[in-house]
């Protein structure tokens, strides 16, 4: 909006305000609006603590209850999942291992006990 003024029109707008106010009005005008000034920047800065509280606050409220509906969670979940270990179990039953009996070899047949097969010799 008053990225065109120049030199000269910012001249003729301080001229004008001496017209109007006086040279004893200037400072009293400088220092009202000074003052003004850093009451709105309070105000500001008072509205900008009170949204930044007003977000905070319900923010942790929702980070207690996630974590409070994560344990919860946890703690539903145990039964369940030893229940299903249970089944599992029942499903994948582990191998029983095998009695060590000896098994002995096949007795040899009349026709090898007259003719054996020879064995190679590493000669």
């Amino acid at each position: 909006m008053f990225e065109n003024l120049g030199g000269a029109e910012m001249l003729v707008i301080f001229l004008v305000i001496l017209i109007f106010f006086g040279p004893k009005k200037i400072p009293e005008l400088a220092t009202s609006l000074g003052k003004g000034m850093r009451k709105f920047r309070d105000a500001k800065e008072g509205l900008e603590d009170q949204l930044k509280t007003a977000m905070k606050e319900p923010v942790e409220a929702l980070q207690a209850a996630k974590a409070q509906f994560d344990q919860h969670l946890t703690e539903a979940q145990k039964p369940i999942q030893e229940t299903a270990r249970a089944f599992q179990n029942m499903a994948n039953p582990a191998p029983t291992p095998l009695p060590s009996t000896s098994i002995p070899p096949p007795a040899p047949t009349p026709t090898e006990q007259i003719n054996p097969v020879p064995k190679e010799s590493n000669i």
